[in-house]
């Protein structure tokens, strides 16, 4: 699969316009409702280690998630940090180096290693996605923003955080 520059970049404006817990808005315009994602990574991690990281989304409804897209962005500063490096960044043939394993395996992924596509989820159905992820060798703070959305409906998107803090 490729995503059009466009796609992109209207991915990154929409992760860019609401913040990783969301607007406080149930619904969509069209009346459809967010999906609700949430993920468990270590707090902190050695340096060049490899780490799980597991995605759960859940489909509130109404409506189900026609197709249902993973892509890692990269993540602002909180307060008071530096930059943080990102974990996921991706690379050349749809491959990120730090993307070890994806389970279940996505329908497809696009030419930069960081979107991935997923089967539909049905309006009250939850999934899950494990990654495992390799994290940078420098120390300090590490995250990627995480946005899930309807490919559908690229609006009806919500994101969490991925962070941990590299210890060498």
């Amino acid at each position: 699969m490729r995503c059009s520059a466009r796609t992109l970049l209207s991915l990154a404006l929409l992760l860019g316009s609401a913040s990783c817990a969301g607007t406080g808005e149930e619904l969509t315009a069209s009346g459809k409702g967010f999906p609700k994602p949430s993920i468990e990574f270590p707090a902190t991690s050695p340096s060049g280690s490899v780490q799980t990281a597991v995605l759960t989304i859940e489909n509130p409804g109404p409506g189900d998630i026609d197709s249902l897209f993973v892509t890692f962005v990269l993540a602002s500063p909180l307060a008071g940090e530096d930059l943080p490096a990102p974990i996921a960044n991706g690379g050349p043939g749809g491959k990120d180096p730090n993307v070890i394993s994806i389970s279940p395996k996505p329908v497809a992924v696009d030419a930069t290693g960081v979107n991935y596509r997923f089967e539909a989820l049905a309006e009250g159905e939850t999934t899950t996605i494990t990654f495992e992820l390799r994290v940078p060798d420098q120390p300090g703070p590490a995250a990627n923003s995480v946005l899930v959305s309807d490919g559908a409906e690229i609006e009806r998107a919500r994101g969490v955080r991925l962070q941990t803090e590299v210890e060498r």
